[in-house]
């Protein structure tokens, strides 16, 4: 009897001892774990999304825990199965039944005896700063049952190293079915460098931890969004030397069959203890017998590498295809967890495709040295390759270095927000290329060029005085669905000198003004195959004045509500780009088409214009004017590129109202402007023909 509870103490004891953790680091992910949560990054009250709940609220000038809370599901931790838990102002999430005096809000590392038994932590972050009105924690459940995430957010916390006006954003979650607890890197301000404790404590001498503590930097910026997430991934056991994970499929959610073969691959991480350097690339198209191909690789242990079959994919007709891929035979073994190998997508092969226009966003500043020779790179050695209407680019002048540029605006600064800009000079080309404006390549342009786009822009604009109109359609090569999808249009001026600064740059192109309705842009909505899509026209009355601003900063930069910083409104183009908000992936782009009606306004001008009919159904229609006084008149109407259609003659006209007819009966159906000129002013209006 002695013998058996000896033999049962003893494989008790190797239980306990032998349960342990280890993590994988996903650092710059871009995404949260598993994607659940796609909510924005905002505090109570301050536009966080529905369905959080408010666990411990406000400043807690001492640590202090949360009353107990139960769990949406059971949860593993070490082995024994939870459903409560408590946690604390300092960052230390446990399972044990009681608790004491709440841990103190240091970085200490782990195992650390003020901390309960089976315990989460990230210690370091703190509620009490300028910003502790706002320092909440947080929960929220996403997922369907048997596949859960239950997050706990420490929101608009502090860190001692960031100073007293600064924010971050840290969450635990814990994962149902996998009992992973993952450790989740959202949002900082500002850049400077955290000294955190982030991993698991299962006693008073035993923890796991993320590399770096208790010094751990968070890598996020500022942004309110998944796109500069990091986060690092806890798990039972020991790590298997062999195991990969599937990260994310790279074949196009569209092809087009005239681009055919295509390559099929995928985004996989190591998650083995072992390096890999070889291994077999697999693929199916809708179930169909895979194709294996041996591939040479080298993916260091928790290294992300894109990984292709070397056997193309050629569909041979149009159609709807699920295309799955996963790794095999690591190194010549067996993968340790085949569950989390595969990666499978929907892909829509269609007959064609439209020429793609690449979106260049370049974050720079008159005052940033190093902007100065990316400007010079693209504006004189790429862009002068082509022909206008093969690429667009729109620049977003940044309120730093030091007092940054004059023409900064609000809406150039969401942009920056959205990819979590943090240093300039920075340029995005549709959404995904990230790096310096000043190490783009022809090649690189080229290669943007060839993929394939399913939209087609047609955009026309007009500017008038200070109104300027524009009409944007879509004309989808496939069906679209997404909720995330925009269409933005951004008013730019070709060529500024008035901001000049510090950085050498003597002029400055295509430099944002506005953007139409805002930097939030106008949802697209569902789109059919071949089917055309309006957009309600957009319309902007220049406000106020012209300033230019002393510098940069929020305090100085224009008010686009009331006032203006546009040079010469003659000068202004517009640009227009459809665009996932979510995955960042811009979907296509376009420059409109502007006709430049007039810009000066002087003491004699006609005003109170109006066209009727409008629509018109090929009549006699009229076009009614006031003068401020007397002038010789003529009217002209210009077709929606701007060409000149008709020619209508005025004699001289004594000031006040007016009424000039012309028959529209031989004008096509579309978008006409109806311009009145005179000496030393001109007016118009549109109107259209049905």
């Amino acid at each position: 009897m002695k013998k058996a509870l000896l033999i049962l103490l003893s494989v008790m004891g190797f239980s306990t001892v032998s349960a342990q953790y280890y993590c994988i680091p996903y650092t710059n992910a871009g995404k949260n774990p598993g994607g659940l949560n796609t909510d924005a990054e905002y505090p109570v009250g301050g536009g966080i999304s529905a369905g959080w709940t408010t666990l411990l609220s406000g400043n807690q000038t001492s640590p202090a825990w949360s009353s107990q809370t139960t769990l949406p599901f059971t949860f593993n931790f070490n082995g024994n199965n939870y459903t409560q838990f408590y946690v604390s102002s300092s960052g230390v999430l446990t399972f044990s039944s009681t608790v004491g005096t709440a841990p103190a809000y240091a970085n200490t590392n782990l195992p650390d005896a003020s901390i309960p038994d089976n315990s989460a932590c990230i210690r370091g972050i703190l509620s009490a700063g300028a910003n502790s009105a706002y320092a909440n924690i947080v929960t929220k459940t996403f997922g369907t049952a048997g596949s859960r995430q239950f997050w706990i957010t420490f929101s608009a916390y502090n860190e001692a190293n960031l100073g007293s006006s600064a924010y971050l954003w840290v969450s635990i979650v814990l994962e149902e079915g996998t009992n992973a607890i993952y450790f989740v890197d959202q949002r900082k301000y500002p850049t400077t460098a955290t000294k955190l404790t982030m991993g698991v404590q299962v006693n008073s001498t035993t923890a796991n931890v993320v590399s770096g503590s208790p010094n751990v930097n968070l890598t996020s910026g500022s942004a309110a969004t998944v796109s500069d997430n990091s986060y690092y991934k806890f798990l039972q056991g020991s790590q298997p030397s062999f195991n990969t994970e599937a990260f994310a499929n790279t074949v196009s959610d569209y092809l087009a069959l005239t681009k055919a073969p295509f390559t099929i691959g995928g985004v996989f991480k190591n998650i083995g203890t072992t390096a890999l350097t070889s291994c077999n690339v697999n693929y199916s198209i809708n179930n169909g017998t895979p194709l294996s191909v041996p591939a040479t690789v080298s993916i260091a242990a928790n290294a992300t590498a894109t990984v292709n079959s070397s056997s193309t994919w050629n569909p041979g007709v149009i159609g709807t295809y699920t295309v799955k891929v996963w790794l095999s035979n690591l190194n010549g073994n067996n993968d340790a967890q085949p569950s989390n190998d595969t990666l499978t997508k929907t892909v829509i092969v269609l007959e064609d495709y439209v020429q793609r226009v690449p979106l260049h966003e370049v974050f720079t500043s008159s005052t940033c040295g190093p902007c100065a020779a990316g400007n010079a790179n693209i504006d004189n050695n790429i862009f002068t390759k082509y022909l206008d209407n093969e690429y667009a680019v729109i620049k977003y002048q940044m309120s730093w270095p030091g007092t940054g540029d004059p023409y900064t605006t609000a809406e150039g600064n969401t942009r920056r927000t959205l990819y979590g800009v943090n240093s300039i000079p920075n340029m995005q080309v549709d959404g995904g290329w990230n790096a310096n404006a000043g190490g783009y390549t022809v090649a690189l342009m080229d290669q943007f060029k060839a993929k394939p786009s399913f939209i087609k822009i047609e955009a026309t604009h007009t500017i008038n005085f200070k109104k300027v109109v524009m009409d944007v359609k879509l004309t989808p090569l496939a069906d679209y669905n997404n909720a995330n999808m925009k269409l933005f249009v951004a008013i730019l001026e070709k060529k500024t000198t008035k901001n000049v600064k510090t950085n050498g740059e003597t002029e400055f192109h295509h430099v944002l003004k506005k953007m139409m309705p805002d930097a939030s842009g106008t949802a697209v909505g569902a789109l059919t195959k071949n089917t055309a899509k309006t957009f309600p026209t957009m319309t902007w009355i220049v406000p106020g004045n012209v300033r230019l601003p002393i510098d940069g900063q929020t305090a100085n930069i224009i008010n686009l509500a009331t006032e203006n910083s546009i040079e010469e409104l003659q000068d202004c183009e517009v640009v227009v780009f459809v665009q996932d908000l979510s995955t960042k992936e811009v979907f296509q782009a376009a420059n409109s088409v502007g006709t430049i009606l007039n810009v000066d306004n002087n003491n004699v001008e006609a005003s109170g214009i109006s066209v009727f009919p409008n629509p018109s159904k090929g009549e006699l229609t009229q076009v009614a004017f006031n003068l401020s006084a007397a002038n010789q008149v003529s009217v002209s109407v210009y077709n929606a590129l701007g060409q000149l259609v008709d020619v209508i003659n005025a004699s001289d006209l004594e000031a006040g109202k007016h009424i000039v007819s012309f028959n529209t009966a031989d004008y096509t159906k579309g978008i006409y402007t109806v311009k009145i000129q005179g000496n030393g002013f001109s007016a118009a209006e549109k109107f259209i023909v049905e």
